[in-house]
């Protein structure tokens, strides 16, 4: 079984994470820029330093014309701080850097310069400069590691005195700088990250108060009380659920609903047969002679075939009633009505009576095949049983527009006109002396037609005999090829 995740939980972990990476990433990112340009930036003052050194120093040799063997230190190049400034605390209170002094900055140690003759000797250096040639003797930029440290290096040839002058600073400063600049650049974003969490914990968990407001209403409803959701949502993506769980309360409602009809109803319904089995079983079993007792089982057997009408009624109709939207195919009308005859021929036969299929063949339609030769047979059987002995059931098909109608005439009494609006009521029966009917076949029949979408008309033809009409709707060109019932 899958683990339930919590919505809020995934929204605040997953943007917490891209908000992170992008951070990461834009850190990273911001590191080696910085880190590109102060390396521009130091080579550049690199360079401008070996052109003002050369300059300097060429004063300098003019007035020592002759150097210690080994070269000489050019002491001017730095200036130590006093002993008791180096002492003072003072100017750190500001939170200012201590390498920074009115003497100059520490890192200064860090740059450094060697003067060689054509041959590589050194001829004049800076004081914590090392003896050898730091590296190649060739004009411009080279990288050089020494004492576990890379120094960065910028090499000018004098073709007028004919010597060489490296100037090289190292990495301790340019680390420094870069590494601090790439600091100050994350540090508010790292600061803020915990007001942002917290800003994004109260926007999630705002955005998904309507659907704790919406689960708790629903949390309210029960078999009892499907009234449908009243909320003043203010997130339109849930106006089309809530409207979707309305219809469904709405359909519920309407299902309940007529389960307690059809439930109340049918325990009505039942104990009438119950109790005509019961009074011919006490019959029976009072007889004293076998004319009696056969007559008593004779009407037993005639109970127990409504009793079966009715209980298979019921669950025909307690099937079509939670039927929903049924799936409809291109159907060969004549076809099926030419079925629902065959079946239905041994009792007209048996009455005498005539039973005819008449009008336009091969017309289609789109229906339920099983549930439209229910809806037929129903009518026709209908028809059958309340036409007197010798008469006649005629079933009429014809194209009207974009619709097929079906004819179900017979040559009975017909029925009441203040009867006509109350034949589709479920138990209705216009005479329930007359016929073993139990009043749900044009119950059965009006809702199989609902489903197909299709019209139904019940009314007595003008020289006698009851009239059922239904129209179809006929499939449109591109649907598909006909079914055979």
């Amino acid at each position: 079984m899958s683990r339930v995740r919590s919505i809020r939980r995934f929204l605040l972990a997953g943007i917490l994470a891209l908000v992170s990476v992008s951070l990461a990433v834009s850190g990273l990112i911001g590191y080696l820029e910085a880190n590109h340009e102060m390396e521009e930036l130091f080579d550049a003052r690199l360079a401008q330093s070996a052109r003002i050194t050369n300059q300097l120093l060429k004063g300098y040799m003019a007035q020592h014309e002759r150097l210690p063997q080994g070269g000489a230190i050019y002491q001017e190049w730095e200036q130590n701080a006093p002993e008791q400034f180096q002492k003072d605390t003072s100017l750190n209170l500001l939170g200012r850097d201590r390498e920074f002094t009115p003497y100059g900055h520490e890192f200064e140690r860090n740059l450094y310069f060697q003067l060689l003759d054509e041959q590589g000797a050194i001829l004049l250096r800076s004081p914590s400069a090392p003896r050898q040639p730091l590296t190649t003797l060739e004009r411009g930029f080279n990288s050089e590691t020494k004492d576990h440290h890379e120094w960065r290096t910028f090499t000018l040839y004098n073709e007028e005195e004919h010597t060489w002058l490296i100037v090289a600073e190292r990495d301790d400063e340019r680390g420094e700088l870069a590494s601090t600049m790439a600091t100050l650049t994350m540090l508010p974003l790292f600061i803020t990250l915990p007001f942002l969490l917290g800003l994004l914990w109260w926007l999630v968990s705002t955005g998904l108060s309507p659907l704790r407001q919406v689960a708790q209403a629903i949390s309210e409803r029960h078999p009892a009380n499907l009234k449908p959701l009243t909320l003043t949502l203010k997130a339109e993506e849930l106006t089309p659920i809530v409207n979707e769980i309305n219809r469904l309360m709405h359909t519920l409602a309407d299902t309940i609903e007529r389960e307690k009809q059809f439930t109340n109803e049918a325990a009505h319904e039942l104990r009438t047969p119950l109790a005509v089995l019961r009074i011919h079983s006490e019959n029976l079993m009072a007889a004293e002679d076998d004319a009696s007792r056969e007559q008593a089982l004779h009407k037993m057997l005639l109970a127990l075939d409504r009793s079966d009408r009715l209980i298979r009624q019921l669950l025909t109709q307690a099937r079509i009633d939670n039927q929903q939207a049924p799936e409809l195919i291109r159907l060969d009308l004549s076809q099926l009505l030419q079925g629902t005859l065959a079946t239905l021929a041994p009792l007209a036969l048996k009455k005498g009576q005539q039973l005819s299929l008449e009008g336009d063949e091969h017309l289609q339609v789109m229906g339920q095949a099983i549930l439209m030769d229910l809806m037929f047979g129903n009518l026709i059987d209908n028809a059958l049983r309340y036409t007197p002995t010798g008469g006649e059931i005629a079933v009429v098909i014809a194209a009207e527009g974009n619709r097929v109608r079906v004819d179900v005439r017979d040559s009975g009494p017909g029925i009441p006109t203040a009867a006509l609006s109350r034949l589709c009521e479920r138990f209705y029966r216009v005479n329930p002396q007359q016929g073993d009917g139990v009043g749900l076949g044009m119950a059965i029949v009006r809702r199989i037609a609902e489903l197909h979408s299709a019209d139904l008309d019940v009314h007595n033809q003008p020289h006698g005999g009851l009239e059922v009409s239904i129209w179809l709707p006929i499939p449109h060109q591109a649907e598909a090829p006909p079914a055979h019932p």
